[in-house]
């Protein structure tokens, strides 16, 4: 069936201290004097440890938007939608693709952010940014979205995020982290958000370096889902079994669809977010426009590594 397309003009551990001799006859009067202690203890510990377990989530939503801070009209409307979705099923957090401020370019002001994110501040979602080109000019993803490091990584449940810098795919010390950070990782489902798309439709073209240097690590360590804006759309790729999703529609002017990439499923030129459940064997797509209508409703297979 042919793809549906719009198209438009840490430090190691402390040894253990060693603890002086002693007879055996000292050691079972410390031991019987020590035991009500000990008993007590570990029952503190298991009374601390149940509720921190029991509260740990099996399922995390969170919502996504890319190339939004332009202060125009899409942009409040978009922000109004996600508010709402946060109302009706709260957010773990919010995660953006980058380019998060414009005019000036990578500087919050109350024209491209207080005023059309009010709500969503007032909500007090946690961000979670990624560096756009657009953000370079100044240090508002940095101060105003808790995001200094240009990559990082963070975990919520089942799920583990790597949020990279597209503006600097062949970083050795970005290259070194990701590779790091996906072989380390426990949590059965896996995104990446990076800005530059590896794979897209958009007139800005795909990532060729990201494609050689990033996307074997995302095959071979079980990532299920690549997010990315900075073209102004909505696409789905699916290639190498990785789901590539661009949601570059969060305010500013939308782009066409120009090519067609293997693997392509999808590309509209909408503004649009998205919402993003995950469990720990199931991943859900739901990438909503700024009426609320669905503009389209995925499932995205949860991989895992390839056996080292």
């Amino acid at each position: 069936m042919p793809p549906a397309i719009a198209f438009a003009p840490v430090p190691p551990a402390h040894p253990a201290h060693a603890l002086p001799s002693a007879s055996g006859a000292t050691m079972r009067r410390m031991n019987r004097r020590a035991l009500p202690s000990i008993a007590l203890g570990a029952a503190l510990a298991a009374a601390v440890a149940a509720p921190a377990l029991a509260q740990q989530p099996q399922q995390v939503k969170f919502l996504a938007k890319g190339d939004w801070g332009t202060g125009s009209s899409a942009q409040a409307a978009i922000s109004t939608r996600m508010c709402a979705s946060h109302a009706a099923r709260p957010a773990a957090f919010l995660l953006t693709t980058g380019d998060n401020f414009y005019t000036p370019d990578g500087r919050a002001t109350t024209a491209n952010f207080d005023r059309p994110e009010a709500c969503l501040l007032k909500a007090g979602i946690p961000w979670r940014a990624t560096w756009g080109n657009h953000d370079l000019g100044g240090n508002s993803t940095a101060t105003r979205l808790a995001s200094p490091r240009r990559w990082y990584t963070f975990t919520r449940g089942p799920l583990r995020v790597v949020v990279l810098d597209g503006n600097q795919p062949s970083s050795t010390a970005q290259l070194a982290f990701l590779k790091r950070a996906l072989q380390r990782a426990t949590e059965p489902v896996r995104v990446v958000s990076i800005h530059q798309p590896p794979y897209t439709a958009g007139i800005h073209e795909p990532s060729t370096t990201t494609q050689r240097l990033m996307v074997p690590l995302f095959r071979k360590h079980g990532v299920s889902l690549v997010l990315s804006g900075h073209n102004h759309s909505y696409e789905r790729v699916v290639t190498g079994g990785v789901t590539y999703i661009v949601t570059g529609g969060g305010g500013a002017a939308v782009y066409p669809c120009v090519r067609l990439p293997a693997g392509l499923a999808k590309c509209t030129p909408e503004h649009h977010f998205l919402e993003v459940d995950a469990t720990p064997s199931s991943l859900k797509v739901r990438a909503v426009r700024r009426d609320g209508s669905t503009l389209e409703a995925v499932d995205v297979p949860v991989r895992t590594p390839a056996a080292r």
